[in-house]
């Protein structure tokens, strides 16, 4: 079966349709009719045949518009139309794919019309570092994401938006807190047990992709491998994002757009907790597990008055989820901007306002943007530009943050009631969430960002110029807080401890140098572009807080000063940062086929001693475009419009180091008081031996890859293999204890990470009323710690004891006992190996991994899950028909776990509740129970074992949204240019096999504590005139 047969069939369908519903257009609607063609002007019958130019075969599906009309038609299985027009009518014929051919009616019938390829998506130029090239001649690995992408989704940060849009770019949101901007943000795979971020560029210089309105994003760019992100040297270790931002164009005339909408959040999964009957029956039963003589508390008599509420003070029945959370959260974000310019000057401005209420009260968060640019064109060989960009966040929250309040939800019972008969609040010996809500006192983050951006641009020759930079970039943050004594009414001696304020001011001060020259020449069929540069970053940090408890009462809520100042307790710290690098470019292209390019970067950094501050960063790439090949050409595949092979290969450089380690490679002190005699001294003492030989970590990358695009680039993909590789990573080595002080952190560790990216991509114009586009990706990683150099065990710094480094596994994973079922005989309790502890039956079995004949830590643990997930993929599409347009995209993620444990597992956890799972508890007649022998105390099943994993895997549909935009004509009348309502979906539903916490959170939210992810519901509207 020849390639046209294929066509004509899969096309078959849709032209059918076009047939059967001839679209007759009149001056204010499209609408399918059953009728003939409207013609506005019956002159006489032009007849045509429509040509494929590359195929030389007829183009099914073109559209025929008679032009300064919507009168038209489209072309046959065979290409070929008829239409009623006047002779010296002029046609406008298109499909996407080629470019757009107007031809006299009187000409259309003297032979074949023939379209040529539209070479704009080869043509197309994305941002790369310190530059633009042309998406067809890229050698490294680099995707991107498009305004209207990140524009379909009303979502107040950036990270949120890129969940699943490329392959190889994990984008992980673990809380839907108010506020919560920041998403975990990984690039194909962790590189280090340390700093795992990957950077960001904004407008060219270093940014926050956190504090950007994402209605002012143009384009979103990652660099993925070494060989497109080694030219940002040290910085860009874990992979680089480029932010653009909008601009105005010249020559235009000004455009003003709004876009806004309102949002109803709710959780995406609420623990399944149960009532006072169901607790008071398993805390019997728990308590006769624990000892067969303890005498139980609850009476059978209790349990009813439980069941029939008729008692609600003295036999209450609390849900304390609906005491403490609303069932949703009002959220609004606005977004106004105006671009425009003159002959030789361009000019944008924006403001932006999102307000989000939390399901908790007292929590919400407020968030203020503003962004200017100007560009002019001074003379023929000066140019000059500016941009300054503000942004002021505020969150507010109870004394007790949201995480707290969620664990005090967590362990408040439902027997325990909220209010006596007066009115008052009950104290239960712990925390009343509800008696908290609004009246322990506050916290308040305001965050704010002021950043300035100047720059000339000088055109020496006309394929050479130079540019020069430079940034302010001023960051602060003020916190403060006041605690409250809460005196509950029943109970005056419980309170909530004595009063405390605190603030905290913060500053981060950055500021950029850079100077770039450009050289471009073009001879033949050769292309060479040279770029060098020099950039230096200098970066300042101070911060001062001050804390006083006890005294005040709770109406002065705003002062230090109103508390006692014998307590006080005052810090202050602070330190500077520089960088300095040097950088260059070469790319050479010959006929737009072989493709070659190398990047290096010299990064020097005042983080190490002066003996190993330079490090030098070089990649190379290269790439064979096969289509334009004259072999390619000359055979008969015209079907294939793109093919190209690439390789790269590159290397980048990690400091690794958080903010408070900038001075490792000098002594660190420790400050004591001693006495001597009848006198207190301070003293100073080394603490942590230095290291002056710490240097850069290295990663390097190898990287092949295919592009493929058919059909006039209507069908696509591209499939790219890789191996990272991070050496020298640091590490706190074992010292022996004699040596007297604190290990000193050393070059010594090696991470890799091997893997896979796939996206797919395929978009058509059905007709002149119908057009879609789709595309998924695909992406495989397998990490693996290589050499930990025998510090292998706990994961160090933050406490999360579930996780181990080991060799040979991944970062992150779960390190625990193989779970067996359960005892379910005395014979199983007889025969089995034995643990510390006293076994029961219906508790845990657990693997003798070493056949020793007991169960240790030492011996019987073995990594049994992981944290971050071997698998990620995406699937979206986007339809339009008329007016109308419809979105929808998938996430999914998958071979990954989460422990889950603590309140969101096991019953009576921290005297907290039960979970409906607990009914389905182990007894002498329910052997395959989904929980163990059901206790108050005995915590013996309670370790960390493959018992307590659940596969974390799920897809998710991320969002849906269905538009309508008002017709043209209508928008003329009100002079307006578009018109668009809309309503939009979050994390509409998620398809897992996890029930108690919301899977992709669950990794990071093992005990639940922290504020769910939400599902939303919004509506909105874009206006632009």
């Amino acid at each position: 079966m020849n390639y046209r047969s294929i066509l004509k069939q899969n096309q078959l369908s849709l032209l059918l349709i076009a047939l059967a519903f001839p679209v007759s257009v009149t001056a204010s609607s499209l609408y399918a009719t059953t009728a003939e063609v409207s013609i506005t002007q019956q002159k006489k019958a032009i007849s045509g045949v429509v040509f494929d130019g590359g195929m030389n075969e007829p183009l099914i599906g073109a559209n025929v518009v008679i032009k300064g009309t919507t009168n038209g038609t489209v072309t046959d299985l065979d290409g070929k139309f008829t239409l009623e027009a006047n002779p010296n009518d002029i046609l406008v014929i298109s499909s996407i794919g080629f470019k757009t051919l107007e031809i006299k009616a009187s000409e259309a019938s003297k032979g074949k019309i023939t379209l040529k390829e539209d070479s704009q998506a080869l043509d197309e130029v994305v941002v790369v570092g310190y530059g633009v090239q042309k998406k067809a001649n890229l050698t490294g690995s680099v995707a991107t994401v498009k305004a209207e992408t990140l524009e379909s989704r009303p979502v107040s940060s950036v990270s949120a938006a890129l969940a699943g849009q490329m392959p190889g770019v994990t984008a992980i949101q673990s809380s839907g807190r108010p506020g919560s901007q920041t998403g975990t943000i990984t690039i194909r795979g962790k590189n280090s047990v340390n700093a795992v971020s990957p950077l960001v560029i904004v407008d060219g210089v270093p940014g926050s992709m956190n504090t950007i309105d994402p209605s002012d994003i143009e384009s979103l760019t990652v660099l993925k491998d070494a060989s497109s992100a080694a030219i940002y040297g040290v910085q860009a270790a874990n992979g680089v994002i480029l932010i653009t931002t909008k601009k105005g164009k010249k020559g235009e005339r000004a455009r003003v757009s709004y876009s806004g909408n309102v949002a109803w959040a709710t959780p995406t999964m609420r623990p399944k907790f149960l009532g006072s009957a169901d607790y008071a029956m398993l805390y019997n039963e728990a308590t006769l597990n624990d000892n067969p003589n303890n005498p139980l508390r609850f009476t059978d008599e209790d349990i009813e008055l439980y069941r029939n509420g008729s008692d609600p003070y003295g036999h209450p029945n609390t849900d304390w989820y609906k005491e403490t959370m609303k069932k949703n959260s009002i959220e609004t974000m606005h977004h106004l901007s105006i671009s425009g310019g003159s002959e030789k000057t361009s000019y944008s401005a924006s403001v932006g306002y999102t307000q989000q209420d939390g399901l908790i009260d007292a929590n919400n968060y407020k968030r203020f943007n503003a962004r200017t640019s100007i560009d002019s064109q001074i003379n023929k060989w000066f140019s000059a530009g500016m941009n300054v960009s503000g942004y002021r966040g505020t969150l507010m929250d109870g004394w007790n943050s949201v995480a707290s309040m969620t664990q005090f939800t967590n362990r408040a019972t439902p027997i325990e009631g909220v209010r006596n008969e007066n009115g008052d609040f009950l104290y239960h010996g712990k925390d009343n969430p509800v008696a908290l809500l609004g009246r322990d006192g506050f916290k308040r983050t305001m965050d704010q960002q002021v950043n300035g951006t100047l720059y000339g641009q000088v055109n020496i020759l006309p394929n050479l110029s130079a540019k020069a930079l430079f940034s302010i970039r001023n960051d602060f943050r003020d916190e403060n807080g006041f605690k409250t004594n809460i005196v509950y009414g029943e109970k005056n001696e419980a309170n909530t401890g004595l009063r405390e304020a605190n603030e905290k001011q913060t500053w981060w001060n950055w500021y950029t140098t850079q100077v770039l020259i450009n050289y471009n020449e073009t001879w033949g069929k050769h292309d060479l572009g040279l770029l060098a540069g020099f950039e230096q970053i200098d970066q300042r940090y101070k911060h001062l807080e001050a804390t006083r408890k006890g005294g005040g009462n709770n109406e002065l809520q705003e002062s230090l000063s109103t508390l006692d100042a014998s307590s006080q307790t005052n810090k202050e710290t602070g330190y500077e940062v520089a960088h300095r690098s040097y950088f260059g470019r070469a790319q050479y292209s010959f006929a737009d086929k072989y493709l070659f390019e190398a990047n290096v970067r010299i990064d020097g950094s005042s983080r190490f001693a002066s003996g190993n501050r330079w490090g030098t960063f070089p990649a190379f790439s290269a790439g064979w475009r096969i289509t334009e090949e004259e072999f390619m050409k000359n055979a008969d595949i015209s079907w294939l419009s793109n093919l190209k092979l690439r390789v790269g290969w590159g290397q980048t450089g990690n400091e690794e180091l958080k903010d408070d380690e900038v001075y490792l490679t000098i002594p660190s002190y420790a400050y004591e008081k001693y006495m001597f005699g009848n006198s207190l001294y301070s003293t100073a003492y080394e603490s942590r031996y230095a290291n002056k030989d710490l240097k850069w970590a290295t990663v390097t990358s190898l990287e092949g890859a295919i592009e493929a695009s058919f059909l006039n680039n209507k069908l696509g993909f591209e499939l790219a293999g890789y191996k990272k590789s991070t050496k020298d990573m640091l590490l706190l080595l074992p010292v022996q204890g004699v040596f007297g002080l604190d290990a000193p952190r050393q070059n010594a560790g090696e991470v890799r990470n091997t893997g896979f990216d796939l996206s797919v991509f395929h978009n058509n114009v059905v007709n002149k009323d119908f057009r879609y586009d789709i595309n998924f990706n695909l992406a495989y990683v397998h990490n693996e710690l290589v050499d930990l150099k025998g510090t292998e065990g706990k994961e160090p710094g933050d406490g999360r004891d579930n996780f181990w480094f080991l060799e040979g596994y991944p970062i992150g994973s779960y390190y625990g006992y193989k779970a067996d079922g359960y005892f379910n005989t005395e014979d199983d309790l007889k025969n089995h190996a034995k643990r510390t502890g006293t076994e029961q039956l219906g508790d845990i079995k657990y693997v003798d991994l070493n056949n020793d004949g007991k169960i240790d830590a030492a011996n019987d643990r073995e990594v049994i899950g992981k944290e971050f997930p071997s698998w990620t993929a995406g699937l979206g599409a986007n339809l339009y028909y008329k007016n109308f347009d419809l979105s929808f995209f998938f996430q999914g993620a998958f071979d990954v776990d989460a422990y889950v444990n603590g309140e969101a597992a096991y019953a009576f956890f921290n005297g907290g509740k039960v979970l409906e799972r607990h009914l389905d508890r182990w007894t002498p007649t329910n052997h395959d129970a989904s929980y163990p022998r059901i206790t108050m105390s005995d915590q013996i099943n309670y370790q960390l074992s493959s018992y307590w994993l659940e596969d974390a895997s799920y897809v998710r549909l991320k969002n849906l949204t269905v538009g309508y935009n008002l017709p043209k004509t209508l928008l003329a009348k009100i002079n307006l240019e578009r018109v668009k309502v809309y309503v939009t979906g979050e994390n509409l539903f998620t398809i897992t096999g996890m029930d108690s916490l919301d899977p992709e959170s669950a990794p990071s939210n093992s005990r639940g504590g922290l504020y769910s992810n939400v599902r939303k519901i919004s509506v909105g509207l874009k206006v632009g005139f």
